[in-house]
């Protein structure tokens, strides 16, 4: 909607435009507040507050051994890699698109902060300082929000807004490495790969609206394989013979302290089939909805990360993610 006043015309032409200008003042006022409060709809959880283990789990309901599928890997002699971010700037802007009955808008987050990478001795689990460090970043994530009309005989107008819909939230830094696509899949419980549960790419992302009611939904604790291909424009920084340049990693829950982090492979081990072939798989169990709760909103962040950004201190800062909401119901 654009509101336009033409000076010299008649007052009440004047007065009708600001009449306008200050509902469409109100309704923007009214969908920012529904955005605030959407579960599905924000960036915490985004932020590790500092750096962690590759696999973990904080605060989520788990069943039994959270870490069923998780690894603990050491790299080069004799130590282990512990990594993450702590957001001291964010700023959202969103750009409204409104009609009569339906209005988009359009999300951009950015965030900065600082970017953590410690070396962790196995032997006496010290850190490591010459190959530890901390740089900068700057990571740029958008997606849009459907708003609709609806009628409602108990608000005095008639009618109230509510969230119909939302893209896939996209971004990152650096044009270095990006996902080409995410899927999910059932598991077994003798681990056997089963149906393709959800599919996203960022290439449709931003016309891609998931319904509010029909964002994807897990059962609590069942198990699931999470694959990701990406792409990788190099120069790669590899660690090993096998020639792989990035990590991918599968990040979940709702906020700082209710999150956890899987690392997905490209070994050609476990649930990955070959080496080196920009698909990065990996299993997990999904966590409960919440003590005492029958079902719950959460987000996912997957993500790739060039290796020079964890390994080298003036590597740079280059990722892309890829974050979609999902719901968790507890079994019946």
């Amino acid at each position: 909607m654009r509101n336009i006043i033409i000076l010299g015309l008649s007052t009440f032409l004047v007065f009708s435009g600001c009449e306008n200008s200050d509902s469409v003042t109100d309704t923007e006022s009214i969908l920012l507040g529904l955005l605030d409060s959407d579960e599905a709809a924000g960036v915490d959880g985004f932020d590790s507050n500092g750096d962690a283990e590759l696999n973990h789990d904080i605060g989520l309901e788990m069943e039994g051994m959270g870490r069923v599928f998780s690894d603990t890997l050491s790299f080069g002699e004799g130590y282990r890699i512990r990594f993450g971010r702590r957001v001291l700037e964010r700023d959202r802007t969103v750009d409204f698109e409104t009609g009569l009955d339906t209005s988009i808008g359009l999300v951009t987050y950015t965030m900065s902060g600082i970017f953590i990478s410690k070396a962790i001795d196995t032997s006496d689990y010290e850190q490591i300082d010459s190959l530890s460090f901390e740089k900068d970043f700057t990571t740029t994530l958008t997606r849009k929000i459907r708003f609709i009309r609806v009628d409602d005989a108990n608000d005095p107008d008639g009618y109230s807004w509510k969230i119909d819909a939302l893209t896939p939230l996209v971004g990152g830094a650096g044009d270095k490495v990006s996902i080409s696509e995410l899927r999910f899949y059932s598991l077994s419980n003798e681990l056997q790969v089963g149906d393709l549960l959800y599919s996203f790419s960022p290439d449709n992302a931003g016309d891609l609206f998931i319904g509010r009611d029909s964002i994807p939904s897990f059962t609590a604790f069942e198990r699931v394989v999470v694959q990701a291909s990406i792409n990788n424009n190099g120069p790669e920084y590899s660690l090993d013979t096998t020639g792989i340049g990035e990590w991918v990693f599968h990040n979940y829950g709702k906020s700082r302290i209710q999150r956890g982090r899987r690392h997905l492979h490209d070994s050609g081990l476990f649930f990955d089939q070959n080496v080196n072939d920009n698909i990065h798989s990996g299993a997990l169990r999904v966590h409960g909805p919440g003590m005492n709760q029958v079902r719950g909103v959460f987000r996912t962040f997957t993500e790739v990360v060039d290796l020079s950004t964890i390994f080298v201190s003036d590597g740079g800062y280059n990722t892309n993610v890829l974050s979609i909401p999902y719901r968790v119901e507890r079994p019946q």
